[in-house]
């Protein structure tokens, strides 16, 4: 073999065959496909998850895991009470450093890390910040948590927001943007905390909602120091939860 060609196949052999794709990544392409020719442009809103269904001949599960990997890099974003849309702020599809992100993120440690130090800086700063249509938001989702403590999967859409509706209240777009990257982490991280023990279920929801109420006044009255402990509390609660049943 020559030594191009020997350089040449060098090149090659770090890639692997790929595996089929699935229906929520056929889905993914699609929706990614609409907004990159302009179909579907920043701002506008997703049919609801059932018209979704509907459209693409799918079940929801399918739906909802086409959509949180288009959530966490951005191009789409949920809002309490209102449903998903395109990103208002995409840029040119997605930042570098967004993209570095997830695929940095892959590891537990990295993971715990990383939304300790950026979800307890944005309790602390969204205290200080948050203007009334901020609290409104993050009530809504306590609300919804309240709800909903024996439906597993509303209240983990629900807790989720209300991670990211804090996050829109520090009014600090990179930190929101930052926090957005690692949703389809966090979202994963709720439901795998909630799955633990089938009998355990509801206990553990009501568990993590009171935390969330403690957080949430606290952001309500403005206490940042208050806010950043409450959330540090929760998020080493559930940490341990997860290791402990790894």
């Amino acid at each position: 073999m020559s030594e191009r060609a020997d350089s040449k196949q060098q090149q090659i052999d770090p890639f692997r065959q790929v595996a089929r794709a699935t229906v929520s990544d056929t889905i993914v392409t699609q929706i990614r496909g609409l907004i990159t020719n302009g179909t579907l442009k920043p701002g506008d809103r997703l049919p609801s998850e059932r018209d979704l269904c509907k459209c693409f001949g799918v079940g929801r599960t399918s739906v909802r895991e086409a959509l949180k990997p288009l959530i966490a890099m951005g191009l789409l974003e949920g809002r309490v009470g209102s449903g998903t849309f395109v990103a208002a702020e995409m840029g040119q599809f997605q930042k570098p450093l967004e993209w570095g992100l997830l695929g940095d993120l892959s590891g537990q440690d990295d993971l715990v890390e990383t939304r300790h130090m950026l979800e307890t800086n944005a309790a602390y700063w969204a205290a200080l910040r948050a203007g009334p249509a901020n609290l409104a938001a993050i009530e809504a989702t306590v609300l919804g948590m309240a709800e909903n403590l024996r439906q597993p999967d509303r209240f983990q859409d629900f807790d989720a927001n209300f991670h990211f509706e804090i996050a829109r209240a520090t009014q600090n777009k990179i930190l929101f943007r930052l926090i957005n990257v690692i949703r389809g982490q966090i979202q994963t991280w709720i439901g795998e905390r909630l799955s633990l023990s089938p009998d355990r279920t509801e206990a553990l929801a009501e568990t993590s909602y009171r935390q969330h109420q403690v957080i949430f006044t606290a952001i309500k009255t403005g206490d940042g120091e208050a806010a950043r402990a409450a959330m540090d509390h929760h998020i080493q609660t559930a940490t341990r939860d997860l290791q402990a049943n790894r």
